[in-house]
């Protein structure tokens, strides 16, 4: 993707992709939710229920825990389901227009107070619709007549529950997920599960979801060219302010708002090895230092990072960039389908050497996306731990190139992201200069 986009075709072209439904690849999903020997998924993290429905819940903004939840059946036939909460879909998800693929179920509140929070099989009646009162003075607007609509739609297909949790269930049935091995990303999901009349068993999922991220649809490659774009120009521009008495955080500031400026927002930036966001310093003449920029755009993360030099760096400081520049050209050209991670640092090393050049570069393969490492760790293990993944199409792959020696007269940082295809790799945003002169 080559060239500056206005904000305003930007946010068209992301819009439009994140109307189109659910974001995740359908096929990937089906694939390891059979190897996993699992009926389906029913998730609650905001991060997993807007990938599996291109709706990132209200509430999770705010602070509230398990507001909504996305049910994936293992049936490809079956559409998405999304618990949510009557009002939110009225004022919030209704004004998003999504096309399809998503079946909402709502919930409002217990009727009649004082029963048991859990453990209800039969489901007690539901409190009223909530939407704005009319008053009649003047006719009601569009957003408040295709708002009412839309939850008009809904309930007359599903009714409407009393309280999250018969919500829930109901959509199990309906998605035929009443019994086997169900995987879920959320304790409250589980303590529903357990306590409902469904046969199911849960089972921890959250190296299942990152297994289905890891390959991304075409929608959502489109909408990591965007993110990736964006950072990446705001990185540019960001390092364009550097100047002598200039700070590091002036500079971080100036990176933020470009990347405000092109609809992302940003996540953090390592300045000079450090990232903490208490340090501040002043560049002097001379200074040889790194940046490495992340900002997301549609919850999509870009990761970019060059080296800049004030003035004239040491002449070490020239060696250095051009090592992890020779490292990462090589490796790009061996990028493709079924090369390991643990295959790819001696790829860049042994170029580095070839050079007769004397650094240490990791040259640190991971997978981006909705996080900034977003892929799954070993099986088997309560927390992630990295694993030796084979690259596969669809993947969005990052490859570490930072200079870890001191004494060289700077630090020196060189990323961009790259998609995996079919028989080899492409970037999906503009490849510049590993070196910014200022």
């Amino acid at each position: 993707m080559g060239g500056q986009q206005s904000f305003r075709e930007t946010f068209a072209q992301g819009g439009s992709l994140l109307q189109g439904g659910p974001l995740f690849n359908r096929e990937r999903a089906e694939k390891v939710l059979k190897e996993e020997s699992l009926a389906g998924l029913i998730v609650a993290e905001p991060l997993n229920v807007f990938h599996l429905t291109g709706y990132w819940p209200q509430l999770g903004k705010m602070g509230f825990a398990a507001p909504s939840m996305a049910l994936l059946s293992a049936d490809p036939k079956k559409p998405v389901a999304l618990v949510m909460p009557q009002f939110l879909h009225y004022y919030v998800y209704a004004d998003a227009n999504f096309s399809g693929g998503v079946e909402p179920y709502l919930y409002t509140y217990r009727a009649v107070s004082g029963t048991a929070i859990q453990g209800d099989y039969d489901e007690p009646a539901a409190g009223a619709l909530h939407v704005y009162r009319d008053k009649g003075d003047v006719p009601m607007g569009e957003l408040e007549l295709r708002r009412r609509a839309a939850v008009e739609a809904v309930t007359e297909r599903h009714g409407v529950s009393a309280e999250r949790e018969f919500a829930m269930v109901k959509a199990a049935h309906a998605l035929d997920m009443t019994g086997g091995r169900i995987g879920v990303d959320h304790m409250a999901v589980m303590a529903i599960l357990e306590s409902s009349p469904l046969s199911a068993a849960a089972v921890p999922a959250d190296n299942t979801l990152r297994k289905i991220r890891l390959v991304k649809s075409p929608r959502e490659i489109e909408l990591m060219r965007l993110a990736a774009q964006a950072n990446a120009e705001a990185a540019l521009a960001a390092a364009g302010t550097v100047r002598e008495g200039a700070t590091t955080q002036e500079l971080r500031a100036a990176f933020f708002s470009e990347a405000a400026a092109r609809g992302n927002a940003g996540v953090f930036m390592a300045i000079d090895r450090m990232i903490t966001e208490v340090a501040d310093f002043e560049f002097s003449d001379g200074a040889a230092f790194f940046v490495d920029c992340v900002s997301s755009g549609w919850h999509y993360h870009g990761d970019f990072a060059r080296t800049i030099f004030l003035g004239e760096p040491a002449g070490a400081m020239r060696d250095a960039t051009r090592a992890m520049h020779i490292g990462w050209e090589a490796i790009r050209e061996r990028l493709r389908p079924g090369l390991r991670y643990s295959e790819i640092p001696p790829i860049g090393q042994k170029a580095v050497r070839a050079a007769g050049l004397d650094f240490d570069i990791p040259f640190s393969p991971h997978s981006v996306g909705l996080t900034h490492t977003d892929e799954p760790g070993q099986d088997g293990r309560p927390y992630w731990v990295k694993d030796d993944l084979t690259l596969e199409p669809g993947m969005i792959l990052s490859v570490d190139c930072p200079v870890l020696n001191t004494g060289i007269g700077g630090s020196a940082h060189l990323e961009d992201l790259s998609l995996i295809t079919a028989d080899g790799a492409e970037p999906i945003h503009t490849i510049t200069e590993p070196v910014i002169v200022v």
